[in-house]
């Protein structure tokens, strides 16, 4: 039986994973009822706006991957007394192969 810190640690290892894989509609069916932030300050809400950024930043190559292998550490996870809210927070590398 899995706990709510292991289920938000699975969610995010399975976005390095989907992404990694190109696979940008699997990656936005992660932020059906979410929304995603990125570090340059932009702030998404849902499956269809996080596929249209990931459609613009993300370049795919003739594989229909990005090249990038996503290396996540650091996980912390805070889970409220109620359980009904919880933020998570990691490092992550991303290293990529180029020609």
């Amino acid at each position: 039986m899995s706990s709510t810190r292991d289920d938000i640690a699975a969610l995010i290892f399975t976005y390095a994973e989907r992404i990694d894989a190109g696979d940008l509609d699997g990656v936005a069916a992660l932020f059906h009822d979410a929304t995603y932030r990125s570090q340059q300050g932009g702030s998404y809400d849902g499956s269809a706006a996080v596929r249209a950024v990931l459609l613009q930043k993300v370049i795919l190559y003739a594989d229909g991957t990005p090249r990038t292998k996503h290396v996540t550490s650091n996980l912390i996870v805070d889970v409220d007394a109620s359980g009904a809210s919880a933020t998570a927070r990691s490092y992550f590398t991303v290293l990529q192969a180029t020609d």
